[in-house]
């Protein structure tokens, strides 16, 4: 699915629907900066609006989208958890003083705040809703100087995931399952 056009969205989400009576598990996993739009590194602030949107239609929007299109399988899952892929830097209490990508912090946070809601939204058809910070992971984002790899960071996140029920729905934890700060 190409998370910045909703026909996209909509069609991907109709072909799962066209192999699938129902899911348990629906992971959004987006996650762009502002370097894919051609900022360069010392121009990533505020003040541009059309990197500010593109940014936010991947990490933020498109997942929401993706839940929206998602649900009528999700209502017909068992125990259906939405697992939506955060950050730290979308964390307030840890922005102010990390990462040099405005619209990735702020895309993160808008992630966030939707995912809380959505989790409020969906609490009475039994879908859970949970943000998850999968570490700083050596990517091409992370970097090589990242503290965990990608295998370490995705069996935590696995395990993590294994634990969760539908009364974790609404928290912001870590990868390997422990409270993150908002």
């Amino acid at each position: 699915m190409e998370l910045r056009s909703e026909a996209s969205i909509a069609a991907g989400s109709a072909e799962i629907a066209s192999q699938t009576d129902g899911i348990d598990l629906l992971i959004n996993c987006a996650g762009t900066d502002a370097r894919s739009f051609g900022a360069p590194p010392g121009e990533r602030g505020p003040f541009d609006l059309e990197t500010f949107n593109a940014v936010m239609e991947v990490n933020a929007t498109g997942p929401m989208l993706v839940t929206k299109y998602m649900l009528p399988l999700l209502r017909a899952g068992r125990d259906a958890m939405v697992i939506n892929v955060s950050s730290q830097l979308g964390s307030m209490a840890l922005a102010q003083t990390m990462g040099a990508d405005t619209v990735y912090n702020v895309s993160k946070a808008a992630l966030n705040m939707l995912s809380l809601k959505t989790a409020t939204a969906v609490r009475d058809d039994g879908i859970g809703v949970v943000m998850i910070h999968p570490g700083w992971v050596r990517t091409d984002m992370g970097g090589p100087s990242a503290a965990l790899t990608v295998d370490e960071s995705a069996n935590a996140i696995v395990d993590t995931i294994e634990s969760l029920s539908i009364e974790d729905s609404g928290r912001f934890i870590r990868w390997d399952g422990t409270d993150h700060p908002w």
